[in-house]
């Protein structure tokens, strides 16, 4: 008796998590469908209630950080009242609006309700997370770290220092293995440039983001990769522009790796064909000395 209300007990659950596994489905759908620039995440293939994540700051103060952060959704999600737990994985960063002990960042401003599953959605957190490093100007005495806020407020170019700092900090620490993420197959790893491992997959997604010449699905960019790994020619790129979604970054020299245009090197300045000739090779280096 007490075995078959066991069963019993274990099959009314089943349609629950059925229901929360596809409300986490259906979020990352969404994010896929309309990606954040300069973010990506990974769902965890061991825990669904935690997505892993990454940040390539762009421009501004943080310009050129890429910070590692993780998503800790509720165990009642899409059903909670709780929000989302956001949580950087580096120790020394300095925000008005992420904790100093915890790395959290507050979501308590652009959330004021708690989470209502008819108007809010993870993209929105992600949204949120992303602003955040591009609009600071919030009163002090609701920031989550004060002394960040005084600091951005009343000395600025001390603020602009200690978040070059954390910039460079987040740089140089982008290979490394995170332990929560180490046996999980959905990790996000960076890796460094590999032309044997990256170039073919890098022209090909310049190819797809032109929009113009190539319009192939995902499993034919796979099979592209592939054909490439075993010498075959990929085509050349075509078009003017690519969106700036796509962004190579080296740590170690500080440089991102951007698009290269032929260029005819004699009508050049010399003080110009240094630059170029980063650029051929696929390299320009990331001023951190402009932040502002």
């Amino acid at each position: 008796m007490e075995e078959n209300q066991e069963k019993l007990e274990k099959s009314l659950k089943i349609p629950g998590n059925i229901l929360k596994e596809q409300a986490l489905a259906a979020e990352f759908v969404e994010v896929c469908r309309a990606p954040i620039d300069g973010i990506f995440v990974s769902p965890s293939a061991n825990n669904k209630f935690l997505w892993f994540g990454v940040i390539f700051v762009r421009k501004g103060i943080f310009g050129g950080g890429i910070f590692r952060f993780n998503i800790h959704i509720p165990l009642e999600f899409p059903d909670a009242s709780d929000l989302p737990r956001v949580i950087f994985e580096q120790s020394n960063l300095f925000h008005p609006l992420i904790c100093t002990k915890s790395k959290e960042l507050c979501l308590n401003r652009s959330f004021p309700e708690g989470w209502k599953k008819e108007k809010h959605s993870l993209r929105r957190v992600l949204v949120v997370l992303q602003r955040s490093f591009y609009s600071y100007d919030v009163d002090t005495d609701k920031c989550i770290n004060p002394e960040a806020s005084v600091l951005y407020k009343e000395h600025r170019d001390k603020f602009r220092e200690i978040a070059k700092e954390c910039v460079e900090a987040s740089r140089s620490m982008v290979y490394d293995e995170l332990a929560e993420q180490e046996h999980d197959p959905n990790g996000i790893r960076l890796l460094p440039w590999d032309a044997l491992t990256h170039k073919a997959a890098r022209e090909k997604m310049l190819q797809i983001g032109d929009n113009s010449r190539f319009q192939g699905t995902a499993a034919d960019f796979r099979r592209e990769h592939i054909f490439s790994k075993m010498g075959l020619q990929v085509s050349e790129i075509v078009g003017k522009s690519y969106p700036n979604s796509y962004s190579w970054f080296d740590p170690a020299e500080m440089t991102v790796i951007t698009k290269y245009d032929d260029v005819d090197l004699s009508q050049v300045n010399p003080s110009d064909s240094a630059r170029l000739d980063r650029e051929k090779h696929g390299i320009e280096p990331l001023d951190l000395g402009n932040l502002n």
